[in-house]
């Protein structure tokens, strides 16, 4: 009998994505439900969540010392392994696979990389804009929170909502065209005065500030010294820091001050050795599991 292909990409890294469907139907009418033990029914989901954040996604090694370990068993390992692991198989890459864990990885992962070909594309979009030919998508920051509820389409439309209702805070109205234009007498007699819009610094140190502060968990003092450094990075040009800010609040990074740090290293002309060192440092504190067993 051939040894079946992995069930997951190798680079398939779902970290980060705490949420993993439940097809509640499925288990309930499984054979592992109707036969386990409650021991040994802990053993077996504990193992389908710990292989959620395994590389790649819905596996494990197959080394016993190990699932006693992920599957909290511990030394009764021997004793609820029959059960715990019904249904993983052993695929060619020497790692045990769940056939149903990897149709959820496949839908997840599937979610996340299209969201990253989004983000690299507005990235690409800014750099253009501003004359730089040489970006690239692997000079962004990558690593983001993620689908938090498993419908990626409706999070992208809800995250995408939210960022416009921001930009508007920070972005003055249109100038009316000049045949719309009223005479300066005529506007004053009718409409009252409205204030000015914030200009950019403002802006960074309320909204941008706000933001911040969703973001970290830290205190305003805390995150007024945050946006001080960053924007002393920027030289001192708070529309650029603004725009960093906004794409933070957008992706929701897991660690938001590298992620925000890197971004800033790109506008503030720092070697790309010094970026690409902030980028790895935030792709390290993202791992949630330990590896290497």
């Amino acid at each position: 009998m051939s040894i079946p292909e992995p069930m997951t990409p190798n680079d398939c890294d779902l970290r980060g994505l705490p949420f993993m469907q439940l097809d509640v139907v499925r288990l309930i009418d499984s054979d592992l439900f109707a036969l386990s033990t409650g021991e040994e029914f802990k053993a077996a989901v504990a193992l389908w969540c710990k292989s959620w954040l395994q590389v790649p996604a819905a596996s494990l090694p197959d080394d016993d010392r190990v699932l006693a370990h992920l599957s909290a068993a511990g030394s009764r390992w021997k004793k609820v392994k029959s059960l715990a692991l019904r249904g993983w198989i052993k695929c060619a890459d020497g790692r045990l696979y769940h056939p149903t864990v990897a149709e959820k990885a496949l839908h997840a992962w599937k979610a996340r990389t299209a969201q990253r070909e989004r983000a690299a594309k507005r990235w690409q979009k800014k750099d253009e804009d501003t004359g730089n030919a040489t970006a690239s998508e692997n000079d962004m920051p990558r690593h983001s929170d993620g689908t938090s509820h498993g419908n990626a389409l409706e999070r992208e439309r809800e995250r995408e909502s939210k960022k416009k209702e921001t930009l508007t805070s920070f972005v003055p109205p249109a100038e009316p065209s000049a045949s719309e234009v009223e005479p300066a007498e005529t506007v004053a007699e009718t409409l009252p005065a409205r204030p000015s819009p914030p200009d950019a610094r403002t802006a960074l140190f309320q909204l941008g500030l706000k933001a911040v502060r969703g973001l970290t968990g830290k205190s305003e003092a805390q995150s007024r010294s945050l946006i001080g450094k960053w924007l002393k990075a920027c030289g001192d040009d708070a529309s650029i820091l603004n725009r960093v800010i906004l794409d933070a609040a957008d992706l929701r990074p897991a660690e938001p001050v590298a992620w925000i740090e890197a971004a800033v290293g790109q506008h503030s002309g720092r070697s790309p050795r010094d970026a690409e060192r902030t980028r790895n440092k935030a792709a390290w504190l993202e791992g949630e599991m330990l590896e290497g067993f």
